[in-house]
């Protein structure tokens, strides 16, 4: 049975994710299914600084500017941004510029949401930046505190990952979860998992754990599909099945190929 017959019945069976890796070649588009890393394609060359992806498309940073593209095809439109650091989605596509506008895009044309220095991250209705926190509204953001953000997860409750800690926003106040430098985290409204310091770490009844990887590299950043998914700096993907066809335990890896990787982002997802 040739690859790609196996990979289709594969992915019929077990359900397949469709993953995007931003990096410094280019976004890579892999295929997920629940207990393994599957086939992998470069989409379109150029450093990518953000990615996001919802039910329908994905969006990308670039130093050219804000693309867009239909799940697995490789045309881009260009959305007319212009130069951008980050990308996130909230009721369509949410950018950042090298000069701190933010905007977002109606459709047809990008609404000026207002100005932040250095952003780091958007996902949801939340902005991460070196001074704070910021949350979206219809016309305008709103900081609510902290600093050093490095990133944000958007949610019932956001999390942020800073320089000093895992912090948790409810009541109108952000309170530390977990001590140490973060850099990416994500939840799903049931599972929380985070990129620090030590490695990855995840949320479990109700205080973070440590959990071991099978490859000594630098981690970039978490998202989900079936399971958690982890990308590394030097373009290893990692997946931790919730049950595996063949009855293993652990996680499951596999190089890209890829260097300078920036994020991840999973189909379905807003970042």
């Amino acid at each position: 049975m040739g690859e790609m017959a196996e990979d289709r019945i594969y992915a019929d069976r077990r359900g397949k994710s469709d993953v995007y890796v931003g990096a410094g070649l280019g976004v890579t588009l892999v295929a997920i299914s629940d207990d393994r890393v599957g086939r992998f394609r470069l989409l379109r060359r150029g450093h990518v600084h953000g990615v996001a992806a919802g039910d329908s498309q994905v969006t990308i940073a670039t130093d050219e500017g804000v693309f867009r593209a239909s799940h697995g095809e490789d045309t881009f439109e260009d959305l007319g941004f212009g130069p951008a650091v980050a990308v996130g989605l909230d009721d369509g596509p949410i950018a950042a510029s090298p000069d701190g506008d933010l905007a977002r895009y109606d459709g047809q044309d990008w609404e000026t949401l207002g100005q932040i220095a250095d952003v780091q991250a958007i996902d949801g209705a939340w902005v991460g930046a070196p001074d704070g926190a910021y949350r979206l509204t219809e016309s305008s953001v709103e900081q609510t505190g902290l600093s050093g953000v490095r990133d944000v997860a958007a949610g019932d409750i956001p999390l942020a990952a800073t320089d000093n800690g895992l912090y948790a926003y409810a009541d109108g106040n952000w309170a530390r979860e977990h001590d140490g430098a973060f850099t990416a985290v994500a939840t799903d409204g049931t599972r929380a998992h985070a990129v620090g310091e030590t490695g990855l770490v995840e949320r479990r009844d109700g205080a973070w754990h440590g959990r071991s990887l099978p490859v000594d590299e630098s981690l970039v950043d978490v998202e989900y599909a079936q399971g958690p998914v982890v990308v590394t700096a030097a373009g290893t993907m990692l997946v931790d099945p919730p049950a595996a066809k063949d009855g293993a335990t652990g996680w499951r890896s596999r190089s890209l190929g890829l260097a300078d990787v920036t994020g991840l982002a999973v189909a379905g997802s807003t970042a």
